[in-house]
């Protein structure tokens, strides 16, 4: 079994994490510690550490993995990045989001933040072609996101000639795909202009 809580010099990964262990990681938190990874949690456990989290100006690296990620998780992750300034770097692995988590971050992330530079929704099968028009108003509209990933997911070919017609506009946004994903994109009648990104 994985220790709950490992330390890095950068900062700290928790593995099932009890509330008492988030407590204690929250009082040993410096400003070093600007990398938070949260793996199969509860998500109780992540709707009471993300205020704490995403207030701490230090945070730039967030990634939670294997964790079922509720609406209000979703929402409160949404209020905090609407007023965060230092968070770069947001992954939500095998959270078992969908496309109402995905409408709202990406509308949070193109009304209320221009900070956050790659944002990744890997390997979440409930994401589909729903959340296409969203990530790629995002895409559109967000001028300092660098990377999105959605590899793993369910959005299908269409859904991603969505999203590739939007790189068209937006020029400095790299997108990251699975295999399969990437075969389809060759399909795109554009493919040859959005190829390298």
């Amino acid at each position: 079994k994985p220790k709950a809580i490992r330390w890095y010099d950068d900062g700290v990964k928790l593995t099932s994490p009890s509330l008492i262990q988030c407590q204690e990681v929250v009082s040993l938190l410096t400003y070093k510690h600007t990398d938070i990874i949260i793996s199969k949690s509860s998500p109780d456990i992540v709707c009471d550490l993300l205020p704490v989290l995403l207030q701490n100006e230090k945070v730039k690296y967030l990634r939670i993995e294997d964790t079922q990620l509720t609406q209000d998780c979703i929402s409160s992750l949404c209020n905090l990045l609407a007023n965060n300034e230092s968070l770069l770097d947001l992954q939500l692995v095998s959270c078992s989001i969908d496309d109402k988590a995905v409408a709202d971050i990406a509308n949070t992330l193109q009304t209320h933040n221009n900070t956050l530079l790659r944002l990744a929704f890997f390997n979440n099968p409930h994401i589909t072609s729903v959340s296409a028009q969203s990530l790629s108003e995002l895409i559109i509209n967000n001028t300092t996101l660098t990377l999105l990933s959605v590899s793993y997911t369910s959005i299908s070919s269409d859904g991603m000639f969505l999203i590739l017609q939007s790189l068209k506009i937006n020029k400095n946004i790299k997108l990251n795909l699975d295999t399969k994903q990437k075969d389809t994109c060759t399909e795109y009648h554009d493919y040859n202009i959005v190829k390298d990104r």
